[in-house]
């Protein structure tokens, strides 16, 4: 099977460069936030997850629910949760915005941090919704960190997952944890990097008073000690979501450029993949920015086109 499938993505003009294409997606206004409702999931040992829920007011509960799941440093408020969490609405989908332990309207309920190998909250998360609304298709759309989270909930679920989610979306997914890792580190992505180091550290205030000097050194300290991994080698290899793709039995569309600074798709091609596995890539779009000449949010566009699409 050819795993890579090219969507025509064509940059809005003079935003080819992927630096320019992740920046400034990041920073045009989000517009409003659809209205919610918080909604704390017990996930054990005293701890909460926060979600923010927003409900159509004629919504049935036989309709589509989407799970939304933000990527490191993020929450609820992130530009493209709040982006997508109000076209989804509009659409007339419930939207649940999952904050990950300790993040967003979360702040405070988790005696842990998050990592990236939090699947079993999120599963947490899709269990309290279809005892609630057993009827209704819900549907995962995880972004970048949160994206490998889908990923490897998914692949984790199996036969199971089809009980639960109609299908997984993985926007910019990092298949390999400690390449990306390496790759924000990067001295020419110095920038970048700062700007994770100092959302992380805002999170992370409640585990540490220490401002780390780089994002491997917080995980092989903070995240991987305690989640019970030896270092981060450990916490990288079990949550990368490479090793979940080929157990994946639930339509899942990932979308990836080949020009993302963080993702690189080299050797992608000798991961195993499962069948239901759709790996769309485009040329353009860096990470998490892909704004075109046709429509300036491009990939809400794509997700909703994929979420309209399922049957």
């Amino acid at each position: 099977m050819n795993k890579f499938r090219p969507l025509n993505f064509k940059p809005f003009f003079g935003l080819s460069s992927k630096h320019l294409q992740m920046i400034i997606s990041a920073f045009i206004p989000k517009g409003r936030s659809p209205l919610s409702q918080q909604w704390l999931i017990d996930i054990g040992n005293g701890d909460k997850l926060s979600c923010e829920v927003s409900t159509p007011k004629n919504w049935k509960d036989y309709q589509k629910i989407i799970v939304l799941i933000h990527g490191l440093g993020g929450s609820h408020q992130s530009n493209y949760m709040v982006r997508m969490a109000r076209k989804l609405h509009h659409k007339g989908n419930k939207v649940v915005r999952v904050n990950l332990r300790g993040c967003g309207s979360g702040q405070g309920l988790s005696k842990l941090p998050y990592s990236a190998g939090n699947s079993h909250d999120v599963l947490k998360v899709l269990h309290a919704l279809k005892a609630e609304t057993p009827n209704s298709e819900i549907i995962v759309v995880g972004f970048s960190l949160g994206a490998n989270t889908a990923l490897k909930l998914a692949g984790e679920l199996g036969m199971d997952a089809k009980k639960l989610v109609q299908a997984f979306i993985a926007i910019c997914p990092p298949f390999d944890l400690e390449h990306t890792v390496r790759l924000i580190e990067k001295k020419m992505h110095y920038f970048y990097h700062q700007y994770f180091l100092k959302k992380i550290f805002q999170q992370s205030i409640p585990w540490t008073a220490q401002k780390f000097q780089s994002l491997y050194k917080f995980d092989n300290e903070i995240t991987s000690p305690y989640w019970g991994y030896v270092d981060a080698e450990e916490y990288y290899q079990n949550c990368s979501s490479k090793h979940f793709l080929n157990k994946i039995l639930v339509p899942c569309y990932i979308l990836s450029a080949e020009d993302d600074p963080f993702v690189s798709l080299e050797g992608i091609e000798n991961i195993p993949m499962s069948n239901h596995v759709h790996l769309w890539t485009t040329k353009y779009g860096s990470h998490m920015g892909f704004i075109s000449r046709t429509k300036l949010h491009w990939l809400d566009n794509q997700i909703l086109q994929w979420i309209e699409n399922l049957e």
